[in-house]
Formats: structure tokens, sequence, C-alpha cells
């Protein structure tokens, strides 16, 4: 089922039901053709099969507690703000 993204707004209940039946509505817009199909597979992790894309980040443990490191960065942020009484 090809409709333009007009068409799909106007009938996206038929749409949903095509997509729902097994059809595959392919929707086009602009230069871009979008694909509305119904996936049977969940799976619980969002991000299985891209491993390989995403990279692993190890920060590391910082020897304060958030609680300070958020008080260390306010104090720095609002030091000019501070008035100063003479």
């Amino acid at each position: 089922m090809k409709l333009s993204l007009t068409e799909f707004q106007r009938s996206f209940r038929k749409a949903r039901e095509a997509a729902d039946n097994g059809d595959r509505v392919i929707v086009m817009g602009g230069r871009t053709d979008y694909v509305f199909e119904r996936r049977a597979v969940s799976t619980d992790h969002p991000f299985a099969g891209l491993e390989g894309v995403f990279g692993a980040v190890n920060l590391g443990r910082r020897p304060e507690s958030l609680r300070d490191q958020v008080r260390n960065r306010l104090a720095t942020k609002n030091r000019s703000r501070r008035r100063r009484t003479a």
C-alpha cells in the first residue's frame, strides 16, 4: 500500500489495519519513503544487534560524592554572582 503523507494522515486507521494484517504501508514524503509495518518480535534489550555500532566508555569512580560534585559545580558557577561587602 503506497500513500502520500497527507493520505496517510487522513486514513491512519486503514493504514494501521493494513499493517496489522501484515501488509507494508509505504508513505512517500518528499524525497524519502517511510515504511509503516507491524513488528511481531519484541526484545527486552532495544539495542540488541547493535553492539558493534556503539562504543563502551568507562568513566571510573570519583573520590567525592555526587552531592559534593553538584555543590562544587554550583559554587564555581555562582562565585561571580556573589555579592561582595566591603
